[in-house]
């Protein structure tokens, strides 16, 4: 993990889930790259710089991920609530317009803060939210919306959001 860039590499390359229809890969390649992916997450303390907390968020590229990307979201919380808000905020237009629902799987674990001793999360949300550019506040703020309605934030209205 000393060389960023090489382990970035690695890490997005085997972050690309491979799906069980896919049958270019063999089942065992499958799996080694599955396992290597989980290998890579374990590997990380939080201390190796925001860099990779960002690229974690990367790394999600597969709508079934067999459990691996919790396994993702629990290494980026590792380097701290500021920085897992701040990758998670750049990656989610990308991950909002791919795999919506993994956009609203992580932002439902900020939002389910409330009331609990992890509602810090949701004001730094909130903050680094107002802190990037429109167009990409525009594209969370109306997923937001839109899944305040009928969705992953119906019972948390209001809890995330520039006006939060």
């Amino acid at each position: 993990m000393s060389n960023f860039d090489e382990w970035r590499k690695e890490l997005l390359h085997v972050g690309n889930i491979v799906q069980d229809s896919d049958n270019s890969v063999s089942p065992d390649e499958s799996e080694q790259g599955f396992n290597r992916y989980i290998e890579m997450l374990d590997l990380l303390d939080g201390t190796e710089g925001s860099e990779y907390a960002l690229a974690i968020f990367e790394s999600i590229q597969a709508e079934h991920d067999y459990g691996a990307y919790q396994t993702a979201g629990r290494a980026a919380w590792l380097f701290g609530e500021d920085n897992f808000c701040m990758s998670l905020i750049q990656e989610l237009p990308r991950l909002i317009k791919t795999f919506p629902d993994w956009a609203g799987d992580f932002m439902v674990s900020i939002a389910n803060g409330e009331g609990t001793e992890h509602e810090s999360v949701i004001k730094t949300f909130n903050r680094h939210l107002k802190s990037v550019s429109s167009d990409k506040q525009n594209v969370i703020l109306e997923y937001i919306n839109e899944q305040e309605k009928s969705g992953w934030f119906e019972h948390r209205v209001g809890v995330l959001g520039c006006n939060a």
